[in-house]
């Protein structure tokens, strides 16, 4: 009862630290609820005793990603939010009515397609097959996703020093 009741607790806090992260305009609170969410997902791989998984959650997202995020964050200029635009758009509504129907259309021939519980396969839950299935197929897209990461933050860097002008030398003299 108690693991029930700590996946229900763990849920509420991820899905809470989601939406307050893609909902608030300072975007400084935006990445702390996003460390959040992850901290409540490594939690969530807890309670499904995968370990390695969540020690991985924590240390490659909470620790990597998340501080990443606050340095490129810092460097632009409007962190705060404080522009004056509209938190929402006017067709927000269909948006998600329109969303929700991609969902569903998308996920419903994949569950229907799920075979039953009895028919799965026993897996080898080692750390080392776990890096098998993970870094075999993804090898390439893992590496152009590291160069990607590297050159927005080259990026913002550049963009936040902005343009010098050369001072012009006193004609006064």
């Amino acid at each position: 009862m108690s693991e029930q009741i700590a996946f229900w607790m763990l849920s509420a806090i991820a899905v809470l630290g989601a939406l307050v992260a893609v909902r608030k305009r300072n975007l400084i609170h935006g990445v702390f609820a996003l460390m959040i969410f992850f901290a409540a997902l490594s939690g969530l791989f807890l309670l499904l005793l995968a370990e390695f998984i969540a020690a991985v959650q924590i240390l490659v997202y909470i620790g990597a990603v998340g501080i990443l995020l606050l340095f490129a964050i810092m460097l632009t200029e409007r962190v705060t939010g404080d522009d004056g635009r509209r938190m929402t758009s006017r067709g927000w509504f269909w948006g998600l009515v329109v969303a929700a129907a991609v969902f569903v259309i998308l996920l419903l021939p994949a569950i229907q397609e799920l075979p039953p519980p009895e028919a799965a396969q026993a897996i080898d839950p080692s750390v080392k097959e776990l890096g098998h299935k993970l870094m075999n197929p993804y090898v390439v897209t893992l590496e152009v996703l590291a160069l990607l990461l590297t050159a927005a933050l080259i990026g913002a860097v550049t963009a936040a020093q902005g343009v010098r002008i050369p001072k012009e030398e006193d004609s006064s003299e």
